[in-house]
């Protein structure tokens, strides 16, 4: 918007009317839109006002052309100036002029018949409206508080994407590793990955960029070992509350320190030692395999990088930023805290087994129609258990046998009497 091409209140006086002989009315969005009039003059200029700084429900005060008059058994509004030489235009609920009216008409009529034929856009109203006048080219006017609030919105925008930058993940951000099918590594791999991960609410959440070689092939899938890379393939995998090492490495350098401190295996030590914390490992050997969601194939190895750091930034309530992402060292340290609060959630499931039990087999945790009975089941839990908290109760939830609850139970004694009627029928 330029200072230049401007108007304010003041300007709109009888000799301003009497050019007019274009008004469109856009309402309020429920999307956050602030409302919009348009207005064409005789002499080839638009008009654009913005509600920004006005109420809405001004509009009719503001520009007498949209002042309303009751008709009885109408179901749309009326206004006086169709009384005046003005005609109503529903589709772009719009007051036109009666001398532009058949030609605004016609252009409108051809403008949708193109669009049928050929899929192209419209032409705005205001634009038609000049074309019926016969100028190609409106010259356009912006309301002054409408600029001066998008100037004043564009400074602030300014502000915190300057904030933001010196946030923004950068190169030394993406620790880039080797791709290798089950996480084994060989001569040669099937390109490299980065992770990215953050603390949530107690959790850890992050995402995992996975660039693809792709290879050239002498025949439908079949390629030789040193053959060519044609194309880098960036995928993007998402995790919401990550289990166990954070990282695909993480669980070989532990072997490999425990080794070192003179640890050696014994079978009581293997004894089901990682069903508790590791029951789900997301960093597992064969995840690695899964690089996720496909987001776009560059040429260079360079260009799929730089496209995961923006991909980062433009999502970094997610990624993370430069405070907010986990370093090696903080990450082997988390690891451990999360080790601690699985063991004491599940030391808390053995103590009180009982209680837990009791709220599964005797609440009904499912009222009325209600079919997702979770939310009642662990309000019930955390009221017979005060001591649990509702992230230890998230830790053991998937080892909750919810088979016990009574709603179920009752469903399962139904379906085995319909069972064995049907048994009975058949003998």
């Amino acid at each position: 918007m330029e200072r230049t091409h401007t108007f304010d209140l003041k300007d709109m006086d009888e000799a301003f009317w009497k050019k007019i002989i274009f008004a469109q009315k856009v309402k309020p969005s429920g999307l956050g839109g602030p409302g919009h009039v348009w207005l064409v003059s005789e002499d080839g200029k638009k008009f654009s006002f913005g509600f920004e700084d006005t109420p809405f429900w001004k509009c009719e005060e503001i520009f007498p052309v949209f002042e309303e008059v009751e008709e009885a058994g109408s179901r749309r509004v009326k206004y006086k100036a169709e009384e005046q030489g003005w005609k109503y235009r529903k589709e772009e609920d719009a007051l036109i002029r009666e001398d532009i009216w058949e030609a605004y008409n016609r252009i409108m009529e051809e403008k949708k018949q193109v669009k049928k034929k050929f899929w192209m856009g419209l032409l705005s109203a205001p634009d038609v409206a000049g074309l019926a006048l016969g100028v190609e080219q409106l010259e356009r006017y912006d309301y002054i508080k409408s600029v001066l609030y998008v100037e004043k919105m564009e400074r602030e925008m300014e502000k915190i994407h300057a904030q933001k930058k010196k946030t923004d993940l950068t190169e030394e951000d993406f620790i880039w590793k080797p791709w290798y099918m089950n996480n084994i590594p060989c001569d040669y791999p099937l390109g490299v990955y980065a992770l990215l991960l953050k603390k949530r609410e107690g959790r850890i959440c992050g995402v995992k960029f996975t660039i693809m070689n792709q290879r050239e092939e002498i025949s439908p899938m079949v390629q030789e070992q040193n053959a060519k890379t044609e194309a880098y393939i960036l995928f993007g995998q998402e995790y919401d509350d990550i289990l166990g090492p954070l990282g695909y490495d993480a669980v070989e350098e532990e072997r490999k320190e425990k080794f070192a401190e003179g640890w050696k295996p014994k079978q009581e030590d293997e004894i089901n030692r990682e069903v508790v914390y590791y029951r789900e490992i997301t960093f597992s050997d064969m995840e690695c395999n899964d690089p996720g969601t496909f987001l776009r194939s560059f040429r260079s190895l360079s260009a799929a990088k730089a496209y995961a750091m923006h991909y980062a930034n433009c999502n970094s309530g997610l990624c993370g930023n430069k405070k907010t992402i986990l370093k090696k060292p903080e990450s082997r340290i988390e690891d451990h805290k999360r080790r601690i609060a699985h063991y004491e959630a599940y030391q808390l499931y053995r103590k009180y087994y009982k209680e837990i039990i009791g709220a599964i087999s005797e609440k009904n945790c499912f009222p009325g129609g209600n079919c997702g009975g979770g939310p009642y089941l662990q309000d019930e839990i955390l009221r017979r258990v005060p001591e649990m908290t509702e992230q230890q109760l998230r830790i053991i939830w998937g080892d909750i046998p919810l088979v016990l609850e009574k709603r179920t139970q009752d469903w399962i004694a139904q379906e085995k009497k319909n069972s064995e009627k049907k048994i009975a029928k058949r003998k």
